[in-house]
């Protein structure tokens, strides 16, 4: 059997930006629970935030269902690769998101 597995043939650039005291909103968690992260910027998902930055998690989920830094940076960036892959794969195959979702538009009490 041969499959046709699509996905990037090159490498993505990634940024991981950390504030001490983020311009954006963190949603009750501390600013190093919620560092912004950016790859493939421009491209179409229903999972980016207004900024373009990637949508990871929910903040409102307990810590072990979203990324925390005890976790380290490495899990951080499997996080991202998966989020490209199920973003990639909402493009090609007509909208179906993968991963887990939460409802987007959070106000200060939802966190």
């Amino acid at each position: 059997m041969a499959l046709d597995i699509r996905g990037p043939n090159d490498l993505t650039e990634v940024a991981i930006n950390f504030y001490a005291a983020p311009a954006y909103e963190t949603f009750g968690l501390s600013p190093q629970d919620y560092p912004r992260v950016w790859a493939e910027t421009g491209m179409l998902s229903p999972h980016r935030m207004p900024d373009d930055s990637l949508c990871l998690y929910y903040p409102g989920d307990p810590p072990e269902r979203r990324w925390t830094p005890d976790k380290g940076l490495l899990d951080l960036l499997y996080i991202v690769g998966d989020h490209l892959a199920f973003e990639a794969l909402w493009r090609a195959g007509g909208g179906h998101w993968l991963g887990d979702e939460a409802p987007h538009g959070l106000n200060q009490k939802a966190a």
